[in-house]
């Protein structure tokens, strides 16, 4: 018996090493498992905080983009009565509101500035953080929303670009010569008489020119409006959505 004794003591020596590498090991990986678990907390904090800002900034500028559609809105309806109100009064022969004749035509042809902010949801996408977005209503919505940006702008400059093609051609028929009357007067002050639109310019080849501007400024600009009403609609319903992730 006294044989064993030494081999029973060993033995328990194995064993006691065994569970202290074992309990070991179990430390380790709760520790490690804490550590991860610590690290997705923060990742998911910073995560939601630099969303927080990305929204912040959106929200920011969709409130300058609106200001900017209701300006354009105002102005394009305003445009289209005045481009109406002229055709019917130079078909009919009717040249008292000079002003107005002057305004209508010119502001067909001179560029409208577009100044929509799209800089904090192209940072967003580029920063990669859109892909954790949960919410795919708002994802959805904010894709719409510039969607509706690019349509607008595409929609001015392609009718930028069509009443600069009228303008040139005005320039070389010489209607702008004649309508400013620069054999009389050298003027560029628009917000003045420019010069009379009267029966003799009807004559011109140019009037065919002005009708057609002022025929596109009366109807085409229609859609226009239709983009910029449906823009302001979709950027309120964006803002209140956008304030709600945010005081979550």
């Amino acid at each position: 018996m006294k044989f064993f004794r030494p081999l029973r003591k060993n033995t328990n020596s194995t064993i006691n090493y065994i569970k202290y590498a074992v309990g070991e090991v179990v430390l380790v990986v709760i520790g490690i498992l804490i550590a991860l678990q610590v690290n997705n907390y923060n990742e998911t904090r910073i995560e939601k905080r630099a969303m927080k800002d990305y929204f912040q900034k959106i929200a920011s500028n969709i409130h300058s983009d609106l200001k900017e559609s209701e300006r354009l809105l105002k102005f394009r309806q305003e445009h289209i009565l005045s481009c109406n109100k002229v055709s019917k009064s130079l078909i009919e022969n009717d040249f008292s509101d000079q002003l107005l004749i002057q305004k209508a035509i010119f502001e067909m042809i001179i560029e409208v500035q577009l100044n929509y902010n799209k800089d904090a949801f192209e940072s967003l996408k580029s920063s990669g953080y859109l892909r954790y977005l949960k919410n795919e209503a708002l994802e959805e919505l904010l894709n719409d929303y510039y969607h509706q940006i690019n349509q607008i702008e595409m929609f001015e400059i392609d009718q930028r670009d069509w009443a600069n093609a009228l303008e040139l051609e005005l320039d070389r028929n010489g209607f702008f010569y004649s309508y400013t009357q620069l054999d009389q007067k050298v003027h560029t002050d628009l917000f003045t008489l420019m010069g009379n639109y009267t029966s003799e310019l009807k004559n011109h080849p140019g009037h065919k020119i002005i009708m057609r501007l002022l025929f596109r400024g009366g109807t085409n600009n229609s859609f226009l409006t239709g983009f910029y009403e449906n823009h302001i609609k979709t950027g309120n319903q964006l803002i209140e959505i956008l304030n709600q992730e945010m005081n979550q």
